[in-house]
């Protein structure tokens, strides 16, 4: 089994030869985890997906993901000794690199406990996305249970949905699989769209982006991890405000987000009330639009959007959040997300040194201050027979192009929210600041009286600037 990266596929991998590109996701589990059960479940798992039986071959120049010459998932198994243990474990595993000469693109860590354990799970970006590992947890969780009980006497577990299937085909690369209506000449009306909002608006919007506090190359920066969580009757009270305000819970999250971020590095701005316009990037999940067979397969099924945001003068909290919804849904109707990342091929460098060319070309090219990705409830069961989903946090590794994200998972109404940034360009002072601010307004937001909604009021001089 073979074939060659498409061009998305290796835009990531350059990308990852900057800072690592790696997504790390971590399962908490209550019940008892047999470490040769885990590892034969691994083995099983490896069988039913493709991309867990990968590995790189080649150079900048060329590469193709083979099934030749591949090993076995590593998995570590380290003590738990308490309940933040996973960040640090995290944090590492952001960092650590997936070489063209390893065996695998995924690794894995259990921090076992007697009844409270973490599950870490570490891939190379270019081979899944977020919804990806949650549908392999799902199926790994469900396998182990098959296997418990092929040792016990108890009642069989009956899983919720169909068991796994043995095998699972190689899928083509996602910009192969797109509907006709995201190709060839079907994209000339979202590429007008993005060529408006990108080129022509970018002089009269001026939005500004992420100031680096200290400027270092690419190789030495580190992805870190600042963790907060909103505690369920708080989740819950902004999810039933963000309803009356006619709104999402993304909205505020991004409303917070976006405010947060201005007030902690434009305090100047913010100070002299200088007009400030600024991006906020979103991930987007394309398995709506692609075959069905894929919904729920391991692969790389996303893209990315931009929306611009007047943040001073400040408008209220849910006028910019239902601003947030509401440019959102206009982009996505423009078909912009067909166009972010299936095509960052094209910026790749035919010759010389790919990978550093390519790097600096992308070095903070993001037009967006920060950027949000949300998996919200979790899509999956929680109860598998004697296991059970207590908890899970997602990251993802910024790499070269932002500084600063924010990865969110709501998990029985807990709203967990893990703030990835670029460790010396935002310190983790300036990290843990924002953190709490965006905290902060979120427990505002949540404690407020049910008001009408009104529409806010276009800003003098807006008119036409998206």
């Amino acid at each position: 089994m073979e074939r060659v990266l498409a061009d998305m596929e290796r835009a990531f991998f350059l990308l990852d030869q900057g800072t690592r590109f790696n997504g790390v996701q971590t399962v908490k589990l209550r019940g008892p985890v047999d470490v040769a059960l885990l590892q034969k479940s691994l083995s099983r798992m490896q069988e039913r997906h493709p991309l867990l039986r990968i590995r790189l071959r080649g150079d900048d120049a060329r590469l193709v993901i083979t099934d030749e010459d591949s090993g076995p998932l590593p998995l570590t198994v380290l003590p738990r000794h308490s309940d933040t243990d996973w960040i640090a474990v995290a944090e590492t595993e952001l960092n650590r690199p997936f070489l063209v000469t390893d065996d695998h693109l995924t690794r894995l860590v259990l921090l076992r406990g007697d009844d409270v354990s973490e599950l870490v799970l570490a891939h190379h970006h270019l081979t899944a996305d977020a919804l990806s590992i949650l549908f392999l947890i799902r199926d790994l969780l469900t396998d182990l249970e098959t296997l418990r009980h092929d040792q016990t006497p108890e009642p069989p577990f009956e899983p919720s949905f169909e068991p796994p299937l043995p095998s699972l085909p190689l899928r083509p690369p996602m910009p192969d699989l797109l509907p006709k209506r995201a190709r060839g000449l079907s994209l000339l009306v979202p590429m007008n769209h993005f060529f408006w909002k990108h080129v022509v608006a970018r002089p009269f919007r001026r939005a500004v982006s992420m100031p680096q506090e200290t400027r270092v190359p690419p190789d030495q920066r580190q992805n870190r991890l600042v963790h907060r969580a909103l505690p369920p009757p708080v989740t819950r009270a902004l999810l039933s405000l963000a309803k009356q305000q006619r709104t999402t819970l993304h909205g505020a999250l991004s409303a917070a987000l976006l405010l947060a971020t201005t007030h902690e590095v434009f305090s100047d701005r913010v100070a002299r009330q200088k007009t400030t316009r600024v991006g906020c990037f979103a991930a987007v999940n394309l398995r709506g639009v692609l075959p069905p067979e894929v919904r729920e397969e391991m692969g790389l099924y996303i893209s990315q959007v931009t929306t611009f945001h007047r943040v001073i003068p400040e408008p209220s909290f849910w006028d910019l959040s239902r601003q947030v919804r509401a440019r959102l849904t206009r982009t996505l109707a423009h078909g912009e997300q067909y166009l972010t990342l299936p095509l960052i091929g094209l910026f790749i460098p035919r010759s010389g040194q790919v990978a550093r060319r390519f790097v600096r070309r992308f070095d903070g090219a993001s037009p967006g201050l920060t950027g949000l990705t949300n998996l919200q409830t979790l899509p999956i069961p929680l109860r598998y027979g004697a296991l059970s989903i207590l908890d899970h946090q997602v990251t993802v590794g910024v790499s070269v192009v932002g500084q600063l994200l924010l990865a969110v998972t709501t998990v029985r109404d807990k709203l967990n929210l893990n703030f990835i940034y670029l460790n010396p360009l935002v310190s983790p002072d300036r990290a843990q600041r924002i953190a709490d601010a965006v905290v902060l307004r979120l427990t505002q937001a949540a404690e407020q009286e049910p008001q009408e909604p009104q529409e806010p009021q276009a800003p003098q001089g807006s008119k036409g600037v998206p």
